[in-house]
């Protein structure tokens, strides 16, 4: 998931000069003549997966309840050039931060976006300088969220695939209930409750890891390799080496930690 390296580095390059308050676009996408500008709404039975390529600016998700929509918080203050474009490439709706080859500075507290979000779709999300944030209960068939500078915080989420990278900001996720959940952060404290979850994989060059199993009935096997670091479990368990056992072992938990404390209850 590294589709907007020059976008990212455009974005880190500008803040740097500029200050958190605004980012200069430069980049430019295919088929931009076929993007409209501004929000939208959608029947959520034309729409089964999602890409979005985010600048800077918090990403809000919400369910969509039988529609997909779109709204950015400066709509009425951006000319058609700054506002967000998106297209319906078919039953994959593309958005983008604004148009393409745009190189004039936004201000990003112009561009907070707020996605609702159908159930069961594919959802890709590419974004250089903001939050990744919900409250709600997403029920996605595949997530995948790649954050240069920025935390994800989402209370619930269900999905068969569920993969986030973040380069710099923790990850929380209260409840996951996925049957593959991987997790990669350089910089940034990852908090996970363990739902209905069959693999778990975390990769941390720097930041705590804290786990709790939700599901009484369910144990985990937890694989830890550290290079530095404690690992702490109040839960009842065996060990063999680095590897730790609790209840019946079933979901299956990996963690890669370079520096950074590691905890299960």
């Amino acid at each position: 998931m590294k589709r907007t390296v020059c976008m990212l580095l455009t974005a880190a390059l500008t803040l740097c000069a500029f200050g958190c308050g605004v980012i200069r676009m430069v980049t430019k996408y295919a088929d931009a003549d076929k993007y409209t500008a501004g929000g939208f709404t959608f029947e959520a039975d034309q729409v089964r997966s999602i890409e979005l390529d985010w600048a800077a600016g918090d990403v809000t998700l919400k369910n969509g309840t039988g529609t997909c929509a779109v709204s950015e918080s400066g709509d009425s203050s951006l000319v058609a050039s700054e506002k967000l474009h998106w297209w319906l490439d078919g039953t994959t709706l593309r958005i983008r931060y604004c148009e393409s080859g745009y190189r004039h500075l936004i201000r990003s507290s112009y561009k907070h976006l707020t996605l609702e979000v159908p159930e069961s779709v594919e959802l890709n999300i590419d974004i250089a300088s903001g939050r990744v944030q919900s409250d709600a209960r997403l029920s996605l068939a595949k997530l995948e969220i790649d954050t240069a500078s920025g935390g994800v915080h989402l209370k619930e989420l269900s999905a068969n695939e569920a993969e986030i990278d973040s380069a710099s900001g923790g990850i929380t996720i209260e409840r996951v209930s996925a049957q593959k959940t991987e997790i990669d952060v350089a910089s940034g404290g990852v908090t996970l409750g363990v739902g209905d979850c069959r693999t778990i994989a975390i990769d941390s060059a720097s930041g705590s890891i804290a786990l709790k199993l939700l599901d009484a009935q369910k144990g985990a096997t937890v694989r830890v390799s550290q290079l530095s670091g404690s690992f702490e479990c109040s839960l009842p368990m065996t060990k063999d080496g680095k590897t730790y056992r609790i209840g019946d072992g079933a979901v299956d938990i990996r963690i890669e930690a370079a520096s950074g404390s590691v905890t299960v209850e």
